[in-house]
């Protein structure tokens, strides 16, 4: 009888161990689920119209994590912990995908980026006849006083002295360029490295959750690279365009939040519109949001299912854009 006893108090409490363990390892997932789940938000709020099946698996997703959560609000530790971790599987698939997109991306937005240096390194590179003129007085004044005290006229000159920057500017743009591509690289074989590591199991054996948790990390390090990448592209663009600002910010220099290096991609005129969600996102910011307070109170949202067209930078503050796509200061 006492040994009966004694064995049915060894099944109680390794059963006991056994609910607590399942608890504290349902707690640990919804946590980590809650982050992924999170950290995801910010980049198909952004790129959802590009990829709506990646947020249509997000919303399953959620769905999923929100059943888990009712388990495991009622102490049903078992299916809750069995569903999160269905929930990080279908994580781990999604941020593979997403992932992807931003490397395809980071790539378009390059491409673009090197299109513009390349035709500045072409058209102002040393041997350029405006690189080898000599600036001076009287050069700029465009004449001279000759000994008869007459007028003689210079040479025009064959530039326009507000391009001079890009004597100055060029560099920085093959280095944002070099070292944006050298970010893209990390990111491709970061993204190889998660994919890779199936390889290291043994032949017919599942992922564990710390593995799959693991290859998760390595997506969302592919997604910081190329958000890092775009802004060394984008940073071209900006130079490229160094003058675009000039109207905005002396018409708001008193404004704080209009100075240079504050400037919200949606105000910074010196950013296509093609790459200012580019821009946002990389701040981690959803770009809609910002869109929808800061120019005319529209919601982008509703603009899209009406078929119109946004606002552009360029009419925001009633900015007249030239035909000849000059935008530097008079």
């Amino acid at each position: 009888m006492r040994k009966i006893t004694a064995i049915l108090a060894i099944s109680l409490t390794f059963g006991a161990l056994s609910a607590v363990n399942v608890a504290e390892k349902a707690k640990y997932k919804r946590a980590e689920a809650l982050e992924q789940l999170v950290y995801l938000e910010v980049p198909l709020k952004n790129f959802g119209s590009e990829k709506p099946e990646l947020v249509q698996q997000y919303t399953d997703i959620k769905n999923k994590y929100t059943v888990a959560l009712s388990f495991f609000f009622e102490d049903n530790f078992v299916e809750s912990y069995k569903l999160f971790i269905e929930v990080q599987n279908g994580l781990e698939k999604l941020y593979e995908q997403v992932s992807l997109f931003y490397i395809d991306r980071t790539n378009l937005l390059l491409q673009q980026a090197v299109k513009e240096a390349t035709e500045i390194e072409m058209r102002y590179n040393r041997r350029a006849t405006f690189a080898t003129q000599a600036i001076g007085k009287k050069r700029e004044a465009g004449v001279r006083i000759g000994q008869d005290k007459k007028e003689v006229k210079l040479e025009q000159r064959l530039y326009d002295p507000k391009d001079i920057h890009y004597l100055y500017d060029k560099k920085r743009m093959i280095d944002n360029i070099d070292v944006a591509y050298m970010q893209l690289g990390q990111a491709k074989v970061a993204r190889q490295k998660a994919l890779d590591l199936e390889k290291w199991l043994e032949k017919g054996k599942a992922m564990p959750p710390t593995m799959k948790k693991s290859r998760i990390e390595s997506y969302r390090a592919v997604i910081e690279l190329c958000r890092q990448a775009k802004v060394n592209g984008i940073m071209v663009m900006q130079l490229n365009r160094i003058f675009d600002n000039y109207e905005l910010q002396t018409r708001f220099k008193d404004n704080y939040f209009m100075k240079e290096k504050r400037l919200d991609p949606v105000f910074d005129f010196a950013i296509p519109d093609d790459y200012v969600k580019d821009a946002s996102d990389s701040r981690n910011a959803m770009h809609d949001n910002n869109e929808r307070i800061m120019v005319k109170g529209e919601d982008p949202a509703k603009i899209a299912q009406e078929g119109r067209t946004p606002v552009s930078k360029a009419k925001r503050f009633e900015k007249q854009s030239s035909s000849s796509g000059e935008t530097k200061p008079k």
